[in-house]
């Protein structure tokens, strides 16, 4: 059984989250905004084992504590390909233009589609749901999605930055998310959690 625990954090009010396996306590942290200090004191406190942190898209307001709890905890550093070179430039991190860059250590590995993410004795299932960012991962286990910036409470990622596509967001959405199950919890990069039922009925960017 995989639990979660989410915290809003930082200047843009992140959604960071923990997702740890109640029998072995291995844990994945899901991005890195603020300083990190947060995300570290929940670990400690909550004896955790990190096994990884996974960057679910490569915009600098979930990416500016990567290199404090990578260099902390010494635990791996994973995101799509895609995004990989958002990472270390604060240009396509889009940092530059706010005056205060931010530069992540490099991934030490790369998350695709189909792929799965093991967790203790369970595991996540990874799907590519590009739009927002080309790299934009959402992690689904039994009964939740980790959404990252794809799909919010009433709304959906921004499209206008680099590489986002507001055409090729909803045909993701639509297909690999609101194709699961309605009571299926979705934990978004930002904001309020909801549902996928919820999204179905209410969402008025997906309404045929």
């Amino acid at each position: 059984m995989l639990n979660i625990l989410l915290r809003v954090i930082g200047f843009n009010a992140v959604n960071t989250m923990v997702v740890w396996c109640d029998r072995t306590r291995e844990a994945v942290i899901f991005d890195a905004p603020g300083d990190g200090e947060e995300i570290l004191r929940e670990i400690e406190t909550l004896d955790l084992k990190p096994l990884y942190l996974v960057n679910t898209h490569g915009h600098m307001d979930h990416i500016e504590a990567n290199g404090t709890i990578k260099t902390r905890l010494g635990i791996p550093l994973l995101i799509h390909d895609a995004d990989r070179p958002m990472l270390t430039d604060p240009a396509k991190n889009l940092s530059l233009y706010i005056g205060k860059p931010v530069i992540s250590p490099d991934a030490d590995g790369a998350l695709a589609e189909g792929d799965s993410l093991r967790v203790g004795n369970d595991s996540l299932k990874i799907l590519h749901v590009p739009g927002h960012s080309p790299g934009s991962l959402v992690f689904h286990y039994e009964g939740f999605v980790i959404a990252g910036d794809t799909l919010f409470a009433g709304g959906i990622g921004r499209t206008d930055f680099p590489g986002g596509s507001e055409q090729v967001l909803l045909q993701n959405i639509r297909s690999k998310i609101l194709s699961l199950p309605p009571e299926t919890v979705v934990y978004p990069g930002h904001g309020p959690t909801t549902t996928v039922g919820e999204e179905r009925r209410t969402n008025p960017f997906l309404r045929e």
